[in-house]
């Protein structure tokens, strides 16, 4: 060997063999630094080959490969039933996969026999943030997780019973709403594939995600300081045809209670979740519309529907709140501006047994003190513009009970949300 290298040598000019030979050396400086900083670089093979592995091989590779760090090693952290069958979890999956300083994904998997994490009461789904039409879901603007439910009609096993239905909620750092949508999805379809509970083909990303709520000023700019006396709001929910009943523009020829009435709805096209709400009240001139309300007639008015898991889920967040029919310690003086009266009943729909809330929010404008003390006949006049309200949204031609044939309805009764 030694002979070759001499012989190999040789045939260099003299003059050339100096450089040559520092050249070499610098060579191999180099490599030897490589050797001892291996986190400068280098894992994004690693990194790709982990991702198709993590989370049980659930990742939508081809969602998530483009994002694959090459300068930091990623990081794993697993567990549910999904992945060890015996385990003590409440999880099908939890699930993290991080980049240090380059991003990362989270995603939790679990059957609906246990609480969804994320509030569902008629506020919190109507509240900014975004949707994706065909999704049961969504991202709300003050929430830090994504969340959607997917069905799963043959049943998923639970640590309590089997459940029809899971929920999937995902959290990225740097990353589009669409993308998390997409991920969330594709997941809760392998879940569904994997354990042969029959929704994996209904499954499918969405192709377009939407701002339920959206300010712009005069220009179509974003909104800055100062700019509140120009403001311009988009809400594509509103007149959806869903909620078209509420209003005068239905096919039912008339609004459930008297007045002008503007609906708005959820965007999510589910057969599991409904939202409407309706209001008295004119945006460009601040004011209630014409005819004006009297006193204790109602201003505001919803309807949500939740079907299966999700509308047990549902009713815990009220329950929890004492928000629910049965619960009578209330003052008899209304001194909270978004005082509600709910009425609440129980059908069969498409997606099994569902929950209906319907709630009237009453005109206190002229209330003394902020407080307005009710006699027991104005109580008594309150109630037939929720139960009014609750037979037009059953009955509406066009309105989401009518669209998921429900049936057998049952009245579980009021509910006066004031304090």
């Amino acid at each position: 060997m030694l002979t070759t290298v001499r012989k190999a040598t040789a045939r260099i000019p003299r003059k050339l063999r100096l450089p040559l030979a520092g050249a070499v050396a610098l060579a191999v400086a180099a490599s030897g630094l490589t050797l001892a900083w291996p986190d400068e670089g280098g894992h994004l093979t690693a990194n790709r080959a982990q991702l198709r592995r993590a989370c049980g091989g659930l990742l939508p590779y081809g969602e998530l490969a483009g994002r694959v760090p090459d300068a930091a090693r990623g990081k794993l952290d697993q567990y549910g039933t999904l992945l060890q069958p015996g385990e003590e979890s409440r999880s099908l999956l939890n699930c993290t996969l991080d980049w240090q300083g380059h991003g990362g994904v989270h995603v939790e998997a679990a059957t609906l026999v246990n609480h969804l994490p994320y509030e569902l009461k008629t506020e919190d789904l109507l509240a900014p943030g975004h949707e994706a039409p065909g999704v049961t879901g969504r991202d709300s603007d003050d929430e830090g997780r994504l969340w959607v439910v997917a069905e799963c009609p043959a049943g998923l096993t639970g640590r309590a019973r089997p459940s029809t239905q899971m929920y999937v909620s995902v959290g990225m750092d740097k990353a589009s709403v669409r993308t998390r949508f997409r991920v969330a999805v594709e997941v809760a379809a392998g879940i569904a594939e994997r354990e042969h509970c029959g929704s994996a083909a209904a499954l499918r990303p969405p192709t377009r995600v939407i701002d339920t709520y959206e300010e712009h000023d005069a220009d179509g700019g974003p909104v800055d300081s100062g700019d509140y006396g120009s403001v311009r709001v988009e809400e594509p929910g509103r007149g959806i045809g869903k909620c078209r009943w509420m209003t005068a523009r239905s096919r039912a020829g008339s609004a459930p209670l008297r007045g002008t009435w503007t609906a708005t709805g959820d965007l999510q096209r589910s057969r599991l979740l409904s939202v409407c709400r309706a209001e008295r009240w004119n945006d460009d001139r601040s004011a209630y519309t014409d005819p004006q309300p009297a006193p204790l007639e109602p201003v505001t008015a919803d309807a949500t529907s939740w079907a299966g898991d999700l509308g047990r889920s549902a009713y815990r967040d009220y329950e929890r709140d004492g928000e629910y029919p049965g619960f009578d310690d209330r003052p008899d003086t209304l001194t909270d501006t978004d005082a509600t009266l709910a009425l609440w009943a129980r059908s069969e729909c498409a997606a099994g047994p569902t929950y209906h809330r319907v709630s009237v929010r009453p005109n206190l404008d002229e209330a003394t003190d902020g407080a307005s003390r009710l006699s027991r006949t104005q109580r008594t006049q309150m109630s037939p513009h929720v139960r009014q309200l609750m037979k037009a949204y059953l009955s509406a031609p066009e309105g989401w009970p009518k669209a998921q044939h429900c049936h057998d309805t049952e009245v579980l009764g009021e509910v006066e949300q004031w304090t």
